[in-house]
């Protein structure tokens, strides 16, 4: 009888997937490239709002690429970064990647478009974004630009209303429910899961809300909900202090580089009394903050980012400028490099999640205090924040994740968004994690190299076996350039202009 009811169940869920599936150009992936690869793609109905039927549904773009082996092990659901960003789009370059097509030798790999980005239902005000991308190509003032910005969110949120889609539909609570939706309509029992920067802090949702759906669980780059309000300020200040430490060790060294975090000070400083005139527009000191955050994501110019901080506080203009300039520097950063971008979906979510909780959290305090960070202070996101997604959560949602899940958190050590104390709050109350960081890295921790590639892989392929770092311990420690720094620009970024 049991057997017959267990037949039945899987003939329901196989049923309900056929119904799902859909033509893969239906949700932006080449359908002659997912046919030759084994992947489907579906359009999956679930509840617009978790547990409220009443509300309506809503259908989330979901593909799911079969494991190369006919493997039993648990499947992996992929959290991407954002908020704001979609996944499928870039889908196929991640399938195709060395990290990628590890995990899949023995794991079906499930990926979708979060709730309001991509191809994933409701669609979050997609006619007013190009009138966002427009007004930053306009000729208004920055003044005029900020009035007509927030008049845009406030239309959002109107058309909302209008629709009758509750603003609530959009937290990282919502995309860890939605995902789970979506497990039980593909038939799967339990899962391994990947999240990686914000994706890890839906992860981390996940774990303290259905923490009994997940087999293992990775954690890449930790954004935990019990730190400080999301701040790049915190964290790359953070970053430069850590490699300052790392420059201390060595005597001369240090003689070279006696205060990496003056350098940037000045150069911030003297930018802002004298912008220098681009081709495209004038760089003043808070691009140069702006621009140096973005640079230490690229980790191969995190060896060159001390000389190069101490030559653009002598006032080597040349070299700023090339490095500015470099399509090597900013290539990969911001734009659609990481998936199609929804402005209004980041701000619904990090408006909702991410507003400062105390005084030493909010702009005016950041920009006085870290006044060469300022422009990272992110005073006009706060002031969307508060027009736009005046809610907050209650603060239970900032106690730390509590699991007992076996759980590998990896941290760059170079990471100005992810900092290493972001690792340490993740695992307070997770006595059955691992945490590993990554030596010279800077964000997304698995795709460092060959040897995190495996640690991923081995972790999810054997998952009652011992976590074994010794790779990790072999990777040679940073070694910052001393001098020749157009040699190494040159190196790095001249044949990618």
């Amino acid at each position: 009888m049991l057997f017959i009811l267990v037949s039945m169940l899987s003939i329901y869920h196989t049923q309900a997937q056929n119904m799902d599936e859909c033509n893969c150009f239906e949700i932006g992936i080449n359908k002659v490239w997912a046919d030759s690869s084994g992947v489907k793609c579906y359009k999956i109905p679930i509840n617009l709002i978790y547990n409220e039927a009443s509300n309506g549904s809503k259908k989330i773009a979901v593909i799911k690429a079969n494991s190369r082996q006919k493997s039993k092990l648990p499947p992996i659901v992929y959290f991407h970064g954002g908020p704001g960003v979609a996944t499928l789009g870039i889908a196929q370059k991640y399938l195709e990647s060395p990290f990628w097509k590890k995990l899949r030798e023995n794991h079906d790999i499930i990926m979708m478009d979060y709730s309001g980005t991509g191809y994933s239902e409701p669609y979050l005000c997609d006619n007013i974004q190009e009138s966002i991308l427009a007004l930053e190509e306009s000729e208004l003032s920055e003044a005029d630009k900020k009035v007509k910005t927030l008049e845009y969110f406030i239309n959002c949120r109107d058309s909302l209303i209008s629709k009758k889609i509750p603003i609530n539909t959009f937290t990282s609570f919502q995309i860890a429910a939605d995902a789970d939706e979506v497990r039980r309509k593909l038939g799967v029992e339990i899962w391994n899961v990947y999240g990686v920067s914000y994706g890890s802090h839906v992860a981390m949702q996940y774990m303290r809300h259905f923490e009994n759906r997940i087999k293992n669980i990775v954690l890449d780059s930790p954004f935990p909900p019990n730190v400080k309000s999301e701040s790049p300020v915190h964290t790359m200040n953070e970053t430069l202090n850590h490699i300052q430490e790392v420059i201390n060790k060595d005597p001369e060294m240090a003689k070279v580089f006696p205060n990496i975090i003056a350098d940037f000070a000045a150069t911030a400083e003297r930018l802002d009394k004298k912008p220098i005139r681009m081709e495209n527009f004038v760089l003043t000191g808070d691009d140069f903050a702006q621009i140096m955050f973005s640079t230490f994501y690229k980790t191969k110019l995190v060896s060159i980012i001390p000389l190069a901080l101490k030559e653009f506080a002598n006032g080597n203009d040349e070299a700023l400028v090339e490095w500015v300039s470099s399509q090597y520097v900013n290539d990969g950063i911001g734009g659609d490099a990481y998936g199609k971008v929804n402005d209004f979906h980041y701000f619904a979510i990090s408006g909702y999640e991410w507003k400062p909780r105390t005084y030493e959290e909010t702009a005016s305090y950041l920009s006085k205090e870290y006044s060469y960070l300022k422009s990272l202070a992110k005073k006009e996101e706060f002031d969307i924040y508060y027009a736009f997604r005046p809610e907050s959560p209650d603060a239970s949602y900032y106690e730390p994740i509590k699991s007992e899940l076996p759980t590998l958190v990896l941290n760059c050590e170079f990471d100005p968004g992810c900092p290493i104390s972001y690792g340490y709050s993740t695992i307070q109350q997770m006595p059955n994690a691992k945490m590993v960081i990554i030596p010279n890295a800077s964000h997304s921790a698995a795709t460092y190299s060959d040897c995190t590639q495996n640690l991923v892989k081995d972790f999810f392929d054997l998952p009652t076996a011992p976590i074994n770092t010794e790779c990790i311990s072999e990777i040679k420690k940073v070694e910052f350039l001393t001098s020749n720094l157009k040699a190494e620009l040159d190196k790095l970024i001249g044949n990618k202009k």
